[in-house]
């Protein structure tokens, strides 16, 4: 199971991030490093951000292998890429055959449990296990092949040291890019890409064309409901990039009771902290791009072409281990008449749904979105820019803080503010009781032909027969004296106490 996990994951982070193919990305200029990091610049454009004290050397035709040493020498950790510009076979040949391909990193490699994930384009992925000097690596790689030609990824550490090393070596496998025109992703020159930041509220960070018109930024519609987007377009217009869509909602599922209030799909309901929940079923991926957003967005289309992508809903499951969630993941393509002519479409989608486990109700929002419309010859460029965008974005870590206290303060606020409606309910219900029971009280004296009577001067109370306006006590006791008057009744050896009658 813990090798299928990496796989998965691995899996996730090239084929969602873009990484599939060598491509264009933010020029050296612009970069952004992590603390502590470094970078590699190759001779041919090839740029690999890596933590300081790795070795980073550069391969054939934009490959490169970089290498964290280990306390005797050798490597600790590898990441490997290798694009190879004719691929003959399968892509899981390619995969099988990693220890013929670099025989000096991955020295008698065991391959297995591969298989194919994609099949348009071909992605497969496989497990490795290997033991240089006795000591055991383990990993997974990855080949992507289109149009025969591809890349080869491959990420492995001392199994000893996977948990530690896994998320450095994927950073550096999701920051590397090529700089300026030598550049390419399958047949199309990819533009240089500079760093965009969100203009709003500064939440994220991203890769764009240099030179495109880039419009979008974080719209914020309630505390909870926050949607980034960014739309890149190039200059002759032939191509349109998309990264999210601030016209998506989070939406909520139409019950059976809401539905006699008029609560059906379409119309919109209140949710937490002044959220608006749009009540529509649950779409599951390229469900809600077919039936819900395409219609409403882009129009007609036609050759229109789903792809569920099940090892991804999986992966994302996985880490929501615990939670009564479902993830729906696929992609898209279609054809479609705009104003400018006939454009090429892509979509990429997730969904999850987040059933409440009351009357079949349940919240559910798209998690990822993607996509693109192109020119048929533009598409290579379209999906090239695509992916690098994608593979770039990154939230900024201080606006999470900031949004994250304000979802904490939000949320106590309205948590007193619940607790203290509560509490007048429960003291008003309290006093409506009450005084109920002293209604009850009441209705049982009189049922009974008795009175409530009280001390004035020890505040005792007392039920006594009922049938005089007056009432003395003598003395001490619990003896008492009914009279029609307000004189005292005459008794000489005692002290006689007026008494109050009550309700």
């Amino acid at each position: 199971m813990r090798c299928r996990k990496i796989v998965l994951s691995f899996f996730l982070s090239c084929l969602t991030v873009g990484l599939l193919s060598a491509q264009t990305a933010p020029r050296q200029t612009r970069l952004e490093l992590l603390p502590g990091w470094t970078v590699f610049r190759g001779q041919t454009g090839l740029i690999v951000p890596h933590p300081a004290g790795w070795s980073v050397q550069e391969r054939g035709a934009g490959g490169f292998v970089a290498s964290c040493p280990g306390p005797d020498g050798g490597a600790m950790a590898v990441t490997y890429v290798q694009p190879i510009a004719k691929i003959e076979g399968r892509a899981a040949g390619i995969v099988q055959g990693l220890g013929q391909i670099a025989p000096e990193i991955f020295p008698g490699v065991l391959v297995g449990r591969t298989r194919v994930v994609s099949s348009q384009p071909e992605v497969a992925v496989g497990e490795l296990s290997f033991a240089p000097n006795a000591v055991k690596f383990i990993g997974v790689a990855l080949c992507f092949k289109d149009k025969g030609q591809g890349v080869v990824y491959a990420i492995a550490s001392r199994a000893d040291a996977w948990v530690q090393a896994e998320g450095v070596l994927k950073e550096v496998l999701g920051r590397f890019f090529y700089s300026g025109q030598t550049a390419r992703t399958g047949n199309a020159a990819g533009p240089p890409m500079i760093a965009w930041r969100d203009p709003i509220e500064g939440a994220f960070t991203c890769a764009v064309p240099e030179g495109w018109k880039v419009e979008g930024g974080l719209r914020r519609y309630s505390l909870p409901d926050v949607r980034p987007e960014v739309v890149a377009t190039s200059p002759d217009n032939k191509v349109l990039v998309r990264f999210g869509d601030a016209f998506i909602p989070m939406m909520t599922l139409p019950t059976p009771a809401g539905m006699q209030y008029g609560q059906v799909e379409g119309t919109w309901q209140n949710g937490v902290l002044g959220a608006k929940l749009l009540i529509m079923r649950y779409l599951p991926s390229t469900a809600f791009l077919t039936q819900l957003y395409l219609p409403q967005r882009v129009g007609p289309v036609g050759n229109v072409q789903a792809r569920d992508l099940p090892e991804i809903s999986r992966q994302r499951m996985m880490q929501m281990t615990g939670l009564n969630v479902r993830v729906d993941t696929g992609e898209i393509r279609f054809e479609v008449k705009t104003e400018n002519g006939m454009r090429k479409g892509y979509g990429f989608v997730q969904t999850q749904l987040a059933p409440s486990g009351v009357n079949g109700g349940g919240t559910w929002a798209v998690n990822a979105f993607a996509g693109y419309l192109a020119e048929a010859s533009a598409e290579p460029l379209a999906q090239a820019v695509m992916n690098r965008l994608v593979a770039s974005y990154r939230r900024d870590p201080n606006w999470e803080a900031r949004q994250t206290q304000s979802m904490l303060t939000a949320y106590g606020i309205a948590r007193q503010a619940q607790q203290d409606t509560f509490d007048i309910i429960n003291q008003a219900f309290a006093e409506r009781s009450r005084s109920q029971d002293r209604s009850f009280a009441n209705w049982d004296r009189a049922y009974n032909d008795q009175v409530l009577i009280q001390d004035p001067t020890t505040g005792e109370r007392f039920e006594v027969p009922s049938g005089s306006d007056y009432y003395f006590r003598i003395g001490s006791g619990n003896q008492f004296v009914g009279t029609d008057t307000a004189a005292s009744p005459y008794s000489p050896n005692h002290w006689l106490t007026e008494m109050r009658i009550g309700h």
